[in-house]
């Protein structure tokens, strides 16, 4: 008995130190969850990328037909030559130098990636209009001319300005003329701001093109490890990101019609003011290059070889102001009568005073409906924004009756049944389908009264 009773005493004890020893592990882990987890209401930290957007509202369906333009090149084959990938090439050009230099994909152990050749450049086909973020992950050898364009006009070959373009990484191809080049160097971004420059065109007696270079530090390495970098563009200014970290701003201003010396027509901003990413001011630059209605982007390569991956371009609209309706659709209809706009448009206004029109369709309408008479509650939505529309729906005339033919007074001859034609068969189908009926019901009888039989001899 009293060895039973030590046993069950052990037991119980052994038995209270593991309870205890559960509750300490799960008061652990539970602590360990609670120091792990976000602090209710905590929002996640933004990037400084992030928090300038903000305020830029969603991505829209801009000049690219879509909302978040991307290039990942993970579903394109290793090797392969960009200029033969059609569905990239639909909006972006590439200009491979002659020879062996081709820009192609490439793989390794961290992904596929594109390997862009020496010389090489590819620009995108049509300009950006609106406010956009154009940003690539780039590893590149260090002073090789490697770099991001944008704020161009897009106009290529306009000599002698590409060849007199002392950019140190050199005249980068056709794309030289105008725009801001932006050249990641190891631990630094280097910013080449084009501009006319008056001084040395009167002692070359030729048209000559210049840049300001302006180089700026950064915490991230270029060189060593894939870097994102990141334009964010906002009509009259731009800020450079390295890894969503902010490095510089540009701002834009005095805009040009073109400068008589110029083959080039388009509007410019003259002035542009370089500051670091703590607002001191680096450098101002006169008779700039930069394109004011439209940005054409662009990558371009000097000497060596650089790889590019994750090529994003995200265009913002403009924060709207105020949305109205220019006219009014018509409001009277037959029955049966299709929408009809009359010419009324939505014009949208932009926080910086631009419009944009556009005409109303049968797409825009809800609650259109003249399939039957009366009056009807309709509207027009565009975006979040409706317009109420009433319309009245009556019933269509009724054609007035045709004067008899006159008589005339030869008589018609009568109709002769054709002795071979054969009397048209009936429609026997009601009969079919009766006598269908008849016998489902006859045979549900049957078997009613089977089954009442069958309980009887019971």
């Amino acid at each position: 008995m009293k060895q039973n009773h030590a046993k069950t005493t052990a037991v119980k004890v052994l038995t209270a130190i593991l309870l205890v020893l559960v509750i300490l592990t799960g008061g652990i882990r539970f602590a360990n969850a609670a120091e792990d987890a976000e602090p209710a209401g905590e929002e996640t930290t933004q990037t400084e990328l992030e928090q300038f957007i903000a305020d830029w509202g969603e991505p829209y369906e801009g000049s690219l037909g879509t909302k978040n333009y991307t290039i990942d090149f993970e579903n394109y084959e290793a090797d392969t030559d960009f200029s033969t990938l059609e569905d990239l090439t639909e909006r972006w050009i590439m200009v491979n130098a002659t020879g062996e230099h081709i820009t192609k994909v490439f793989e390794d152990k961290s992904g596929k990636h594109l390997k862009f050749a020496p010389f090489a450049q590819m620009f995108l086909e049509e300009g950006i209009t609106d406010k956009y973020v154009f940003s690539a992950d780039l590893k590149l050898p260090a002073n090789q001319g490697f770099g991001m364009f944008f704020r161009t006009t897009g106009e290529t070959q306009i000599n002698p300005y590409f060849e007199d373009d002392k950019s140190g990484g050199g005249g980068i191809m056709e794309l030289g003329p105008n725009g801001i080049y932006i050249i990641p160097n190891d631990k630094s971004i280097k910013i080449y701001v084009k501009y006319y420059d008056e001084r040395k065109t009167a002692d070359k007696g030729q048209k000559y093109l210049n840049n300001k270079i302006v180089t700026l530090k950064t915490t991230d390495n270029f060189s060593r490890n894939f870097t994102t970098l990141s334009i964010a563009d906002y009509g009259t200014g731009a800020k450079i990101f390295a890894n969503g970290a902010l490095v510089g701003t540009l701002e834009f201003s005095d805009i040009v019609e073109g400068y008589d010396e110029l083959f080039s027509e388009a509007r410019y901003y003259s002035t542009v003011k370089v500051l670091d990413n703590t607002g001191k001011e680096k450098a101002t630059v006169n008779n700039t290059l930069v394109s004011v209605d439209t940005s054409v982007l662009a990558f371009g390569m000097r000497i060596s070889e650089a790889y590019v991956d994750n090529i994003v371009i995200s265009e913002y609209q403009e924060a709207i102001t105020d949305v109205t309706l220019d006219g009014t659709p018509k409001t009277a209809y037959k029955v049966g009568d299709k929408f009809d706009a009359a010419g009324a448009v939505i014009i949208t206004t932009y926080e910086s005073g631009k419009t944009k029109r556009v005409a109303v369709n049968e797409s825009m309408v809800e609650g259109f409906d003249t399939s039957s008479a009366g009056e009807k509650a309709a509207k027009i939505v565009y975006g979040d924004k409706e317009f109420p529309l009433t319309i009245t729906v009556s019933e269509p005339e009724e054609p007035t009756e045709k004067p008899e033919a006159p008589a005339t007074d030869a008589p018609k001859p009568t109709e002769k049944a054709d002795p071979g034609e054969t009397e048209k068969p009936k429609n026997n189908k009601p009969l079919i389908i009766g006598l269908i009926a008849g016998g489902v019901l006859i045979v549900a009888i049957a078997a009613v009264a089977l089954i009442l039989k069958a309980k009887s001899k019971k």
